[in-house]
């Protein structure tokens, strides 16, 4: 182990990068990756190492199948690879190779950070950040169909500490911000307006015991929630008025956003920090993250991703059934006055926000 440097080496930026530089490792690596050979064995001790964590990991469960494995033929040995195998057997490193523990922190192969976006996303009337101004990081956390008793990470953003929750709530992607607006015909719905929904509806953030409601109207979702949760609640300002340097936050603590009647998500804040020089100059808040979303394919013709949600439709056997544009097109209304109780829905094009 190399000892460290006396206190004023760290003064002189030349021995300081001296001391600091992995130019030595990186060039092992590079020639690693240059030869063949090499790195065909580097890779199938470490694919060996991972499937045979899986695998012990899995042992327990007798109702899962075990995977196939890929059989690997062996290489023919030349000074290089032997001199390479034995370098490797001789690092001494208690992390290598991989222990069984690991299999806690390996992620599945079907992970929720897969993100649509190729680069941050800036927004097109976003504010500059002030130079006092700090920045924190959210991640946006939303319960599985499947499955409500897990959630996904679906968005990740980072705001300024000058800006508001309402800042933060309005760069949020949900397929609930899209759904049209019903259309009431004679006191009772009948189904609903095409095109975009003319309002986003109303919200209320949890916050430390303190619900920031939109401020709509006089009894928004934070008056309601106040009213009717059993645990107290404070009433705070508006999510346009509550600034986040003023609000009380804790690190990896999720806070309830509801919104649209019921669809909930759960803020977590990851970061907070000072500026730095790499950060955008501009067009906060940023999105660095987000979810694809699960589209649903045609009930019909199982191929496509569906586009209608049909109600009512005692031919296709469920209600409500998603179909494709072709095959609801092919299909069509019956005649007579079984049409009059079909309803046909669109569903969410995944344009506002994504």
């Amino acid at each position: 182990m190399q000892v460290p440097p006396p206190p004023h080496y760290w003064l002189d930026r030349t021995c300081y990068l001296q001391y600091s530089s992995v130019d030595d490792v990186r060039s092992k690596l590079t020639d690693v990756f240059n030869d063949p050979h090499l790195y065909v064995h580097a890779r199938s001790v470490h694919d060996i190492s991972v499937n045979t964590i899986h695998d012990l990991a899995e042992s327990s469960a007798s109702n899962k199948r075990k995977r196939k494995r890929e059989v690997v033929s062996e290489q023919q040995n030349t000074p290089e690879l032997v001199s390479f195998k034995n370098n490797l057997s001789n690092i001494k490193l208690k992390s290598w190779p991989l222990p069984q523990e690991a299999a806690v922190f390996m992620r599945g192969p079907k992970n929720s950070d897969i993100n649509t976006l190729a680069e941050i996303k800036l927004s097109s009337k976003g504010s500059r950040p002030p130079s006092e101004s700090a920045i924190v990081v959210f991640s946006v956390y939303t319960r599985l169909v499947w499955s409500h008793n897990f959630v996904y990470r679906s968005s990740q953003h980072v705001v300024l500490s000058s800006q508001t929750l309402g800042d933060l709530y309005g760069i949020v992607p949900c397929p609930s911000n899209e759904f049209s607006d019903e259309r009431i015909v004679d006191g009772a719905f009948g189904g609903y307006e095409p095109g975009p929904p003319r309002n986003l509806g109303g919200c209320v953030i949890v916050i430390e015991g303190t619900a920031y409601g939109d401020g709509l109207n006089e009894f928004d979702y934070a008056s309601k929630l106040v009213t009717h949760m059993p645990k107290p609640l404070t009433k705070g300002s508006k999510i346009n008025d509550a600034v986040i340097s003023s609000l009380s936050l804790r690190l990896n603590c999720p806070y309830w956003l509801v919104h649209h009647g019921n669809c909930e998500h759960f803020l977590v804040v990851d970061q907070i920090r000072l500026l730095h020089p790499d950060d955008p100059s501009s067009d906060f808040p940023l999105t660095v993250q987000i979810t694809p979303p699960l589209i649903g394919n045609c009930r019909a013709c199982t191929k496509v991703p569906a586009v209608y949600s049909i109600v009512g439709d005692v031919r296709l056997g469920e209600s409500p059934c998603i179909m494709c544009a072709p095959c609801w097109r092919n299909m069509g209304l019956p005649k007579g006055r079984d049409a009059d109780n079909i309803m046909v829905i669109p569903l969410p094009k995944h344009e506002f926000g994504w």
